[in-house]
């Protein structure tokens, strides 16, 4: 039985208009990507300005703000201070450092007081306040965007990279 007419001519307009918009679909990764890009953030660990630290390894990094860190990587007993609990950068710094979401940061704190082993770092509800803290602590080590941090305080490395330098460690997408 032959297909009629209008049939044929129906396919040829879809076949029509997927040959346009198989391109424009075919961009959207490239677009998708450049959007997610524009929403990296960069957060740079920063210490008290007479620290002697100037680089940390990303494993004593997790290990400062785990309150693992018994002896201090320069000398010093290291002093975390930590963004509120669900800002974006607390939970980025968990995800890149802890490696873990909220759910079990909330639960490896909990497991840990049970133990009866040292408490979270302390959770500063405002970025002044976080420098303020961090300035006047000797050990004391924090972190946040880098056009945030003053000169208050003094920028570290992360595995021997600054904020700015390719390859720096703590980026995500917010």
């Amino acid at each position: 039985m032959a297909r009629p007419t209008y049939f044929r001519s129906s396919r040829r307009n879809v076949l029509f208009a997927l040959g346009l918009a198989l391109p424009i679909l075919g961009a959207l990764p490239r677009i998708e990507r450049t959007a997610s890009a524009a929403e990296r953030v960069t957060l740079a660990v920063f210490v008290h300005k007479d620290s002697s630290l100037q680089n940390l390894k990303m494993s004593e990094l997790r290990r400062i703000f785990t309150n693992a860190d018994d002896s201090g990587f320069s000398g010093q007993r290291s002093v975390p201070f930590n963004h509120t609990a669900r800002s974006s950068d607390r939970v980025g710094f968990d995800r890149l450092v802890l490696r873990m979401s909220p759910e079990e940061v909330s639960r490896f704190w909990i497991d840990r007081k049970i133990r009866g082993l040292p408490g979270p770092p302390r959770a500063v509800d405002s970025l002044s306040q976080l420098l303020r803290l961090v300035s006047h602590t000797s050990g004391g080590v924090g972190y946040a965007r880098p056009h945030q941090v003053t000169n208050e305080v003094r920028v570290i490395r992360i595995d021997g990279r600054l904020p700015a330098e390719a390859g720096y460690p703590l980026q995500f997408n917010e």
